[in-house]
């Protein structure tokens, strides 16, 4: 594990002095002309020189720090992306500009972490803003590997570890301990809000025609079934990554069948989808998904893992209505059929149901907090007795969920999943003592 932490720490360091890096290349070979702008510019810097000497005070001159130690360090990491992103002290046009990676060592050169692969494409460099986000997800994701090593977990640990709800085709609320799906509407920068809406109404339009066109046409039920879903979706305005996969699968199942069709509706097929993926690539949600999913290394045998869990989950909940709306188990399957898409296609797939299944463990545990807390001071009541036995049928989901998914979770860049299932199973433990 000391192996571990010395890439994340050189991962961290070179991220820090990269984005010094990339907010002095505007200035270099002439200085600010405003005394405004100058002093702006030197408190920016000084921020970020300031973050990282603090990190290094925790960690420099350890092999492997202790887990206060890690816990402060990420804190103070942390502290400064919050700190630097609603700043009045850094110029705006700072977070538009293309983070620039520092001059890199060969080692780091040839052999790059997985985290430092996502900056290194010279021609579609992200911007500060998308950097800074990463740099978050990073360390909190790297926070929960490294606090493993130092001991059993404990409750105190699980609200650190376990994330919010990412981005992903689906996510969840607890209603009355019950899960349901969520509903909520893709973000998108008000600027491009209307041609997204204009966009969308050419789309719906387009696949009314086409629903119209196969409906009467001989083709495959399936395929007529494929585009009404993705029609559904879009009529919703639903989740854009799930709208995302539900054109992918579309667009594999329409050349199956292109031979089928009539050269007319081919083509309507494949200019619906050719619009849909444009639409789709105009919300940040969306490209942040597919960047993940491309960085993963998920193989054969991760995708039937990760399918294998899905498959337990969609049968327990589907089994048990007390702990989840119909709905979830539905979602959930719909996502599970993604993954088998040929090729590439279901490793974006897999990634997805495992982002999913995250998702469906983080909204349980978060919900599930106060419950922890008061089970640990023994304040458990009589009146909550039936509740308690929800939350304990809902912590068991989460417990299946995370278990199932943890060694591909691992592999996509989300270590709390194994973390979250230990601390869980002893919370069910204590519950039923």
């Amino acid at each position: 594990m000391a192996e571990e932490f010395v890439e994340v720490r050189r991962n961290i360091t070179a991220f820090m002095a990269s984005l010094r890096h990339t907010i002095e290349r505007p200035f270099r070979g002439r200085a600010p002309k405003a005394e405004e702008q100058r002093e702006r510019y030197t408190r920016t810097i000084m921020m970020v020189e300031e973050a990282r000497i603090r990190f290094n005070t925790y960690t420099r001159y350890r092999e492997e720090p202790t887990r206060g130690e890690w816990a402060s360090a990420r804190d103070e990491l942390l502290s400064f992306v919050n700190a630097f992103v609603h700043s009045d002290v850094v110029d705006p046009a700072v977070y538009d500009r293309p983070f620039v990676l520092r001059p890199m060592i060969s080692h780091d050169r040839d052999n790059p972490s997985a985290f430092m692969q996502m900056f290194m494409d010279g021609e579609n460099r992200v911007a500060v803003s998308d950097a800074l986000i990463r740099f978050r997800e990073y360390v909190e994701g790297s926070g929960a590997g490294l606090a493993e090593t130092q001991g059993s977990l404990t409750l105190d640990d699980l609200d650190r570890i376990v994330p919010r709800q990412q981005v992903a085709p689906v996510q969840f609320d607890i209603v009355e301990d019950r899960i349901v799906v969520a509903s909520r509407a893709p973000k998108t920068a008000e600027a491009d809000r209307a041609n997204i809406q204009s966009a969308l109404e050419h789309i719906r339009g387009s696949g009314e025609q086409l629903l119209n066109n196969l409906a009467n046409s001989n083709c495959d039920r399936r395929l007529l079934e494929s585009v009404s879903e993705l029609h559904s979706q879009l009529i919703s305005e639903g989740n854009v990554v799930k709208i995302g996969l539900t054109n992918m699968a579309c667009g594999v199942m329409g050349a199956q069948f292109q031979e089928e069709l009539p050269d007319a509706i081919a083509g309507m097929l494949n200019a619906y989808n050719a619009s849909i993926s444009l639409y789709v690539a105009q919300f940040p949600e969306w490209e942040q998904f597919t960047q993940r999913a491309s960085l993963i290394d998920l193989d054969e045998d991760d995708v039937a893992e990760v399918d294998i869990a899905a498959d337990e989950v969609i049968a327990f909940l589907s089994q048990h209505p007390a702990l989840a709306d119909p709905e979830v188990p539905k979602t959930i399957a719909h996502i599970r059929q993604f993954l088998a898409l040929p090729g590439t296609s279901s490793k974006r797939a897999a990634f997805a149901m495992i982002r999913t299944i995250e998702n469906l463990v983080s909204s349980i545990v978060r919900h599930s907090l106060n419950f922890f807390n008061k089970t640990t001071e023994n304040m458990v009541d009589v009146a909550s007795k039936a509740a308690a036995k929800l939350i304990i049928g809902l912590l068991g989901v989460a417990l299946m969920s995370a278990s199932g998914i943890g060694p591909a979770a691992m592999r996509a860049g989300a270590p709390w999943v194994k973390q979250a299932a230990e601390i869980v199973q002893k919370q069910i433990e204590k519950a039923a003592e």
